[in-house]
């Protein structure tokens, strides 16, 4: 099966990837004084940013979160779908961010009355990819996860974090 990218899709991805460019350069860094916070080099931010490549669902959220941003799910309303998701004991922060995007997912599509199954085909993937991305056993590709919101009536943005000592993945770059 092919994953299903239509153009407002693609606008989503877009947007994302453009609000943290620019949330990059208010905060005065650079893509290598950026990268030094991440598991990458600054080449890859810029690879991202042209879109060359795209970065792992891991590699935004931690992108996001060193911009002070976060990915969230946002209904047809525009505001963002809140969850009272926290995070388990033991859990990474990358795995509980994930959890956090893919728990209200899971909940719409329970509430439409969707099959596994039938998300999936609309998503172009198998139900056992549906599964595995509501589970948060294997993270979906960042397109990916802007096609299933999609497909729920739902989008995905990068949104300023507002929460007071959020877990830091390192060192903070942003001044």
């Amino acid at each position: 099966m092919t994953l299903r990218v239509d153009p407002a899709a693609e606008r989503t991805f877009a947007q994302m990837i453009s609000c943290l460019r620019l949330a990059r350069l208010d905060a005065g860094l650079s893509q290598t004084e950026l990268s030094s916070g991440l598991p990458v080099r600054g080449r890859a931010i810029s690879e991202w940013e042209t879109g060359a490549i795209e970065p792992t669902l891991d590699h935004l959220i931690q992108w996001s979160h060193e911009l002070r941003r976060r990915l969230v799910v946002v209904g047809r309303d525009g505001e963002s779908i809140k969850d009272p998701t926290r995070q388990r004991p033991g859990e990474s922060w990358v795995v509980f961010e994930r959890r956090r995007l893919a728990t209200p997912l899971k909940n719409r599509r329970v509430a439409l009355g969707q099959s596994q199954d039938g998300l999936g085909q609309l998503v172009g993937v198998s139900r056992d990819s549906v599964s595995r991305w509501e589970l948060v056993r294997v993270p979906v590709r960042p397109m990916g996860l802007v096609v299933w919101a999609q497909k729920l009536g739902c989008s995905i943005a990068v949104q300023p974090t507002e929460i007071s000592g959020a877990r830091a993945l390192g060192r903070s770059l942003v001044r």
